[in-house]
């Protein structure tokens, strides 16, 4: 019998930990480095739906997934005043939709405890070199340690390292957004129950939303135009700067700011031509981002992690490839411009384009607005 081929994964998120659960079933015995000491997560809500939903089906992770997810029932749309222009019932707004919406952390958590009877695991470590040909990957480890593999899957997010290692700067488009995004957790300071609040200004908005646990996990999207977060000791102080004068529902959530590291990064959007090169594949934000702001981040990542992964079972590593870029790319080709589009009206940069927004959300019916986003999780 030949010998599965050995398969080095960077990045122990959504992408990579769902690569592991199928390439274990398959029978490989896939490596994941992963730079953190365990598998962390940013403390923001994702979804899974559509074709991410059918593959956690598969792979008979759904009721796991299910008593996991966030149990969010409503959300609201503020007005700066603090009037809810717009109040959406998601039993209404979800009826018929394949759809889990769940904290991150919990679902690489559901995911690495799926991973780790059959992945083996290299915590505190990232890829410091590595050499590719059409025949293999010698890796040299931050370690010290070196080892050849038949195929490196960079899952490794929006600053990917292997990325960086194996691509040419110049085949690397990144387009920034000039918005910033900062997220964390707190204490239920609103009081809020099973709700997903936004809290909507000019060039600037919040969103604050229950977790399972009860308590609050909360979004920040304003405009910035630097294309890298802060030292982690300064942005506390940033962030307090850039939305002073906030709404009251804001500054209380604010108020509960940490000190010191929590998430914080520019939005860049990343577009490469081929998401594959010789035996190095790209998944997830390291192959193609569309930003927190589109809310299918996570969902693209599963989905294009379980394409690749039940082809690399059955073909050739080029056709594997081949096929996994096929099913995505044109999905991803229209996303990244409806994010763009999205972001405009958002985080909008002109008072006609905020007049305008907060009008048709007051005004129009909620049956729009049920079928934009009943649209949105069935597409993907």
């Amino acid at each position: 019998m030949q010998a599965k081929p050995r398969v080095l994964i960077s990045g122990a998120g959504v992408a990579g930990l769902t690569c592991a659960i199928w390439l274990g079933r398959a029978g490989f015995r896939p490596t994941i480095v992963e730079r953190a000491n365990d598998v962390r997560a940013d403390g923001y809500i994702v979804s899974l739906s559509n074709k991410s939903y059918s593959f956690a089906v598969e792979l008979g992770l759904l009721d796991t997934l299910r008593a996991a997810a966030a149990g969010i029932k409503e959300s609201a749309y503020h007005h700066r005043s603090g009037r809810a222009m717009l109040e959406l019932d998601y039993q209404a707004l979800f009826r018929g939709v394949d759809i889990i919406q769940i904290m991150r952390d919990d679902l690489q958590r559901v995911l690495y405890d799926a991973a780790c009877a059959d992945a083996d695991f290299k915590f505190s470590d990232s890829i410091a070199k590595l050499t590719n040909s059409n025949d293999g990957v010698d890796v040299s480890f931050e370690s010290g340690t070196s080892e050849r593999y038949d195929l490196v899957i960079g899952a490794d997010g929006l600053h990917s390292n292997t990325r960086s290692l194996a691509w040419p700067e110049q085949e690397i488009q990144k387009q920034y957004l000039g918005l910033f995004s900062a997220a964390y957790r707190l204490p239920n300071v609103l009081g809020l129950r099973d709700r997903f609040e936004n809290h909507m200004e000019q060039n600037r908005y919040m969103c604050v939303y229950t977790t399972r646990a009860g308590d609050l996990a909360c979004v920040f999207i304003w405009q910035r135009d630097d294309h890298e977060a802060p030292d982690p000791r300064r942005r506390r102080e940033l962030l307090l700067k850039d939305y002073t004068g906030a709404p009251r529902a804001a500054q209380q959530v604010l108020e509960q700011c940490p000190d010191g590291l929590f998430y914080m990064d520019p939005l860049i959007q990343i577009d490469l031509a081929s998401w594959s090169n010789k035996r190095v594949v790209l998944l997830g934000d390291a192959a193609h981002c569309m930003t927190l702001l589109s809310g299918q981040g996570a969902s693209a990542a599963f989905w294009g992690a379980s394409e690749l992964c039940k082809a690399l079972a059955t073909q050739s590593i080029g056709d594997a490839f081949a096929h996994y870029q096929r099913a995505l790319q044109p999905t991803i080709a229209v996303k990244q411009p409806a994010t763009l589009n999205a972001a405009r009206w958002y985080i909008p940069g002109s008072p006609f384009r905020y007049k305008t927004r907060d009008a048709l959300m007051t005004c129009l019916p909620d049956l729009f607005f049920q079928h934009y986003f009943r649209k949105k999780y069935t597409s993907a």
